[in-house]
């Protein structure tokens, strides 16, 4: 991962981990979505930034081999303990740039809420020569608000999340030290809007497909008919 303070979103996401032991992993709200994108065919799956491992466990399959990268050992150390024993999943600390396509290429790359974190043009070209021919690439990050709308769907989103938390935990928001850590880790953080990561994905992923979730989140799905699609 290029970043412009690597070593910041590795304490960041340290700190995260370690306050999962007491809080919970958080929401899976997407994971379902995600994994079915996924193409059955795939028989080997990349998961950047994979933290807690919980997606990378979920994209297991018979006959599948699924490796989960994440620069944070608190979150690498995490998903090995819970996925132990999990056939054809692994798990490795580091930076997904450091991958060698030499070594292999992979039939699905998956990024969730991890783009952001890097030089989107860079992040994008490296995942492309990481996927074979025929492969398929799954962008999933957050997004800014763009217009009025996009605040009023996001207005009844939280609101429709929060009495969730609510009726399941008997509290409206997460404790206040995750929110903090979560806040800290935010800050100076900057998003693209749906229309932007829109042009994006015209410029670098030519007939991807976009998908707009309300609670601040957009997804492309990127299909490599051939060697030559791309930046390969």
């Amino acid at each position: 991962m290029r970043t412009s303070n690597l070593a910041r979103v590795r304490e960041d996401f340290d700190t995260i981990a370690r306050l999962s032991d007491t809080y919970g992993s958080g929401s899976d709200r997407y994971d379902a979505f995600l994994a079915g994108q996924v193409r059955v065919r795939a028989r080997r799956v990349l998961d950047i930034g994979c933290g807690l491992g919980r997606l990378a466990a979920r994209l297991t399959a018979p006959g599948r081999e699924v490796l989960g990268v994440d620069l944070s050992p608190e979150m690498i150390a995490r998903a090995r303990t819970s996925s132990a024993g999990t056939p054809g999943l692994r798990f490795e600390c580091g930076d997904f740039f450091d991958l060698d396509p030499r070594d292999g290429r992979f039939d699905c790359v998956l990024s969730a809420a991890v783009l952001h974190h890097m030089d989107a043009d860079a992040a994008i070209a490296r995942m492309i020569r990481l996927l074979s021919p025929g492969g398929r690439l799954i962008l999933h990050d957050l997004r800014a608000d763009d217009s009025l709308a996009d605040r009023a769907r996001a207005a009844w989103a939280l609101a429709h999340l929060a009495l969730g938390r609510l009726l399941r935990t008997g509290r409206l928001r997460s404790p206040k030290v995750v929110r903090e850590a979560w806040a800290r880790h935010g800050a100076g953080e900057v998003y693209l809007t749906f229309r932007e990561a829109g042009s994006l994905a015209a410029r670098m992923l030519p007939g991807s497909v976009m998908h707009y979730h309300w609670l601040w989140r957009y997804t492309i799905v990127w299909d490599r008919m051939s060697a030559a699609s791309g930046l390969g």
